[in-house]
């Protein structure tokens, strides 16, 4: 079963989209903000991540630069979602540097379909 990190601020959220992927026969961890969810990558090395792009504490990016300096995370594919509030530049900046995007509010089965193609190896939207 693959492994996915849910890293999301608002807990509602975060819930809703670990309960999508347990459905989806998902194992799914989830963090709060990017600090937290670099410690849970490191403990539980998932098979890909799912991240908020503006977070307290630890955003996106700052998670991302975590993530790709570590020799043992940075081949992890990460998926940046945003109800789209970031400046543009910083929000495109994010998205190229991921492995996908996936606008919120999304639909499940974008959600499962965006994490499919992902662990696929498919290349990026």
């Amino acid at each position: 079963m693959n492994k996915v990190l849910v890293i999301e601020d608002d807990e509602a959220i975060r819930e809703n989209t670990a309960e999508l992927l347990a459905i989806g026969n998902y194992s799914v961890i989830t963090a709060e903000n990017g600090s937290a969810g670099f410690v849970q990558a490191k403990e539980h090395r998932p098979d890909v991540v799912l991240c908020d792009m503006m977070m307290p504490k630890t955003d996106g990016y700052t998670f991302l630069k975590l993530v790709r300096s570590d020799k043992n995370l940075q081949h992890i594919p990460i998926i940046f979602c945003s109800a789209g509030t970031l400046p543009l530049n910083e929000q495109n900046r994010l998205i190229k540097a991921g492995n996908g995007f996936l606008k919120k509010p999304f639909l499940e089965e974008d959600l499962l379909n965006i994490i499919k193609v992902t662990l696929s190896g498919s290349v990026k939207e």
